[in-house]
């Protein structure tokens, strides 16, 4: 049977063994620590006390490194039992986080604004079609910037995936993306990169991508 994201994250058994399955380990335990500092970086030039739009929240692990630099959280996700677990992890935070279940792919005419996004640890699981679904309904949600995390596909990568397959290592993303698409996926969702930042080049794929929102009235060819 073939590996369907949009379901596989709706259990309740994935939600609650999603974060020690990954991150218990030492090495998952060093990369949760560099991943919330980095999140927390690259939203630097966003003033405190504004809110962020975190699309998919999944279990809060990100929303939290949000809220612990004063922002406040609006959590989305296709999983019910991630919320919860999210909700569960994120009490003590009170009001400044809440959540709802919704498919961003799917949103209403009408959609509240944030202050910013963040959308991490889900483009790279469907082909480039769907990233761009997903990313213009995410950028909807954002008055400004939005910070989009990534997994980098370029010749060095596909030869470390290759190797670790061999090893016996768990599987790579199924769709990590090149410079070229990756400029396609910006466009099409409606956004320009600003800046790009990596954790460790040669060990991580992993890229984070500060992207802002393209003026339609600016972006006019005369």
């Amino acid at each position: 049977m073939s590996w369907v994201p949009d379901e596989h994250y709706k259990s309740h058994r994935v939600a609650a063994e999603y974060d020690k399955s990954r991150f218990s380990s030492i090495s998952g335990k060093i990369f949760n620590h560099l991943e919330k500092r980095m999140v927390g970086k690259c939203f630097h030039k966003l003033p405190k006390a504004q809110k962020i739009v975190d699309v998919p929240c999944g279990t809060g692990r990100l929303a939290e490194a949000l809220l612990a630099h004063g922002y406040s959280v609006h959590g989305i996700d296709i999983s019910a039992e991630m919320l919860l677990v999210a909700s569960q992890r994120l009490r003590t935070y009170g009001s400044r986080f809440t959540s709802e279940v919704a498919d961003v792919k799917r949103l209403p005419a009408e959609v509240p604004m944030y202050d910013g996004a963040l959308c991490a640890r889900v483009l790279m699981h469907f082909p480039l079609d769907q990233q761009i679904g997903f990313l213009t309904g995410v950028a909807r949600l954002s008055r400004s910037v939005v910070v989009i995390n990534h997994s980098l596909d370029s010749g060095y990568h596909r030869l470390r995936r290759r190797l670790k397959r061999l090893v016996g290592h768990q599987a790579s993303a199924l769709h990590p993306i090149n410079n070229r698409d990756i400029r396609v996926l910006l466009k099409n969702a409606g956004l320009r990169e600003v800046k790009r930042r990596r954790l460790f080049p040669i060990i991580s794929e992993a890229i984070y991508i500060i992207a802002e929102k393209i003026d339609p009235e600016n972006s006019r060819t005369p």
